[in-house]
């Protein structure tokens, strides 16, 4: 196994878990949607399925209409860049089809860079679903008022 591909495990092992810990059930089910796709693509790749490449299109695909949904129902920002950058490994699979063969590499090394960057989306959400827990915590502007019922400009020292 390449060191890149360690690293990058490990660290998405490490988000992953701390989403799965701090998140609400749309990062939940976005975290175990991602999950579902790379154990799924490994287990093709072990199996030695013909046609591999198809079926982890297929797969990714899959995964951009799952995240798709779930940044329309969420409303959280590190779901709706997972869902982007998941859409450029979608596009990326086009990329044979337009010129030659070699373009497959291309899209190989696309769908690493993707996987960085879902890697920090990962680590974005969860700060983003730990800010959230706080600001929801602390009646949904993270300061306590002392106005009544009524919106200030600023939140007062007590």
């Amino acid at each position: 196994m390449h060191p890149f591909h360690i690293v990058m495990l490990s660290a998405n092992l490490l988000g992953l878990g701390l989403i799965l810990w701090r998140g609400e059930w749309v990062d939940r089910a976005a975290t175990l949607a991602l999950v579902a796709v790379v154990a799924a693509t490994s287990v093709l790749q072990l199996l030695h399925v013909p046609g591999l490449m198809v079926w982890v299109a297929v797969l990714d695909v899959l995964l951009f209409f799952t995240l798709w949904a779930l940044a329309e129902r969420g409303e959280r920002w590190w779901i709706v860049a997972l869902a982007g950058f998941q859409f450029i490994a979608v596009v990326a699979y086009l990329a044979p089809f337009f010129a030659w063969k070699r373009l497959e590499w291309a899209v190989i090394s696309v769908n690493w860079a993707v996987w960085a960057l879902d890697s920090l989306c990962v680590f974005f959400g969860v700060w983003e679903a730990s800010y959230a827990r706080r600001f929801a915590r602390e009646r949904a502007d993270g300061a306590r008022m002392d106005a009544g019922s009524r919106a200030r400009s600023a939140a007062s020292m007590e």
